[in-house]
């Protein structure tokens, strides 16, 4: 069975930066499932895996476009750092977990700290980082059947 658009595939992968640092793996995070066409977190991975079919193994290579997204100026925002509640002092690079008035929470990292201001990194941690896939077709099953099929 080829992969096809709407087709449900399972995938083994290792993921890797440019660095050669491996950042992730279905051994650590078990296998990967996607609806080729509509995944999002990766959306270039989709396209590069049609006509692979079970069994088929591929290196591939995601733009940050395909991938995470490019990194975005307007994703970062500059804040007094005393409207951030906390007890811990902020460093540039650190990783929180802010809560908007409105209950709405998001992960983003310290991008800048100048002497009464912070700046707010909301990006992808991997936006604008070209990725390397090493994949592993485990399973394809057909979009006529696979919108029919429960999967836990």
């Amino acid at each position: 069975m080829r992969v096809e658009w709407g087709s449900l595939v399972w995938l083994d992968y290792d993921a890797f930066l440019d660095s050669g640092k491996q950042f992730d793996s279905s051994e650590v995070n078990g296998s990967l499932r996607l609806r080729v066409g509509e995944w999002q977190a990766l959306p270039g991975l989709g396209e590069k895996l049609l006509g692979l079919q079970e069994g088929d193994e591929r290196l591939i290579r995601l733009a940050p476009s395909e991938a995470f997204g490019e990194w975005d100026l307007e994703a970062v925002l500059t804040m007094r750092e005393s409207r951030l509640a906390g007890e811990v002092p902020l460093e540039d690079g650190m990783l929180l977990q802010v809560e908007t008035g409105s209950g709405l929470s998001a992960v983003c990292r310290v991008y800048r700290i100048t002497e009464d201001r912070v700046a707010l990194d909301f990006n992808h941690p991997l936006a604008g980082e070209p990725l390397t896939l090493f994949i592993r077709v485990r399973k394809v099953v057909p979009p006529s059947r696979s919108r029919l099929a429960v999967v836990y």
